[in-house]
């Protein structure tokens, strides 16, 4: 059993469901804390019920929203958080995460979302939704632009928003990719809450299990540990056909959770 202090989850992408009381009593099957929805999977129909399950079950529901901020005008950004803390609180989410998107030039695209999240900051906090700014691939890669890389593409907007609803959300897998996880947790660690559990083999996002790629996951869970962090770590590999693997992870946390505190 997991350290009862250490809260888990899985993003509702990576397990097969067909309905909503089958994704969350799924969830609660595997030992897991709580569910990541998508805004890809979920309808307005169902909000409701999805906080209606949430309450029944007492799994935690979190939101992952796709879009790019970085290119958005700023007052448009803002509609748009606007209205996804809306369906957070249609859906019972405490957490909604994102991308910070893209942007041709990088410290344009950064000061931008500075300003957008501090604009935001003191309506998420009155909800109590806490809005987790995720890291993704290096902006060099590919070409894409992609904000959030690095660290310091975090410490200004944090800084700036200065609020304890705009938070970090660390994806080892896009950190794996950009080689900076030790350098993101002891730098964003103050912030860190939330994580994204996925694994590659250092230069593609493969979201591969922790058995199947080359991330050393008891150093860097021991380090996030560390650092005060108990969750949610959110699973972000395939089930395959075996919810073993998930049985695993949480072996592997909960070692790494013993060695911390022994």
């Amino acid at each position: 059993m997991l350290n009862s202090r250490i809260t888990t989850g899985i993003s509702c992408l990576h397990y097969e469901w067909q309905n909503l009381p089958e994704a969350f009593a799924r969830a609660a099957g595997f030992g897991l804390d709580g569910i990541e929805f998508s805004t890809t999977r979920l309808e307005e129909r169902d909000y409701a019920r999805c906080a209606g399950l949430a309450a029944e079950t007492g799994l935690a529901v979190s939101l992952h929203a796709w879009g790019d901020l970085g290119q958005q005008r700023p007052a448009d950004a803002v509609e748009e958080l606007r209205y996804l803390l809306e369906v957070c609180e249609g859906i019972a989410a405490g957490h909604l995460i994102l991308h910070l998107g893209t942007h041709p030039q990088r410290a344009i695209g950064l000061e931008r979302l500075a300003q957008v999240c501090r604009k935001v900051a003191p309506e998420y906090e009155q909800a109590g939704v806490t809005l987790c700014l995720e890291n993704h691939y290096p902006y060099e890669y590919h070409e894409l632009n992609e904000l959030g890389g690095e660290p310091e593409d975090f410490l200004h907007i944090l800084g700036l928003a200065n609020s304890p609803a705009v938070r970090f959300c660390l994806d080892y897998g896009h950190s794996h990719m950009a080689h900076n996880t030790e350098d993101f947790i002891a730098k964003l660690g103050p912030y860190l809450s939330y994580t994204h559990i996925a694994d590659n083999l250092g230069e593609h996002d493969d979201h591969l299990g922790p058995d199947d790629g080359t991330i050393e996951w008891p150093r860097v869970l021991r380090q996030t540990l560390a650092t005060g962090f108990t969750g949610p770590f959110i699973i972000e590999f395939p089930e395959k056909g075996d919810p073993g693997r998930f049985a695993r992870f949480l072996d592997m946390l909960q070692a790494a959770a013993d060695e911390t505190t022994g």
